[in-house]
């Protein structure tokens, strides 16, 4: 039983963890690097652009509708396949979705003054979103200590 437990907790958490790393590559190499001058990936792109223009429009929160279903379709197959790992998959985009949402709706929280200096000072820095851990283990963070406000905007 005990040993049941342990193997679902560390394949959850893999998930977890794996999906943080996926979307950080994704922020990184596809939203902010060469990755997304591909063709397949250009319109991807451009909503990121989007909504680093416009940090405060909810339009462009989240990914546009088809690679949401994509997302959405693969984490489901992933589920059913190994369901610890699926449903750490899951979690981890239900923890995404609302830390962005709240670091773009003004919440006082140090992952969130991360991600608005990324928005604000450092757009080729501070790529995780979520988890600023992954940022100082692989070598994007930029610690800006104080809290940013529209008018420290980097133009």
């Amino acid at each position: 039983m005990l040993s049941s437990l342990i193997l679902w907790s560390v394949l959850f958490l893999g998930g977890h963890t794996i999906a943080a790393l996926s979307f950080y590559s994704f922020h990184r190499f596809i939203f902010h690097g060469p990755l997304g001058k591909l063709p397949v990936l250009r319109h991807w792109k451009a909503q990121h652009i989007a909504h680093h223009a416009n940090p405060e429009d909810p339009g462009h929160f989240f990914f546009p509708w088809w690679a949401n279903a994509i997302i959405w379709a693969g984490t489901a197959a992933m589920t059913l396949a190994v369901p610890a790992f699926g449903l750490g998959l899951f979690s981890f985009f239900g923890v995404y979705a609302y830390r962005h949402r709240k670091a773009h709706l003004g919440t006082q929280s140090r992952w969130a003054h991360h991600h608005m200096n990324h928005h604000f000072k450092f757009p080729q820095a501070n790529f995780s979103g979520t988890y600023p851990i992954f940022d100082k283990l692989l070598g994007s963070h930029k610690l800006v200590p104080i809290r940013i406000h529209p008018r420290d905007r980097k133009q």
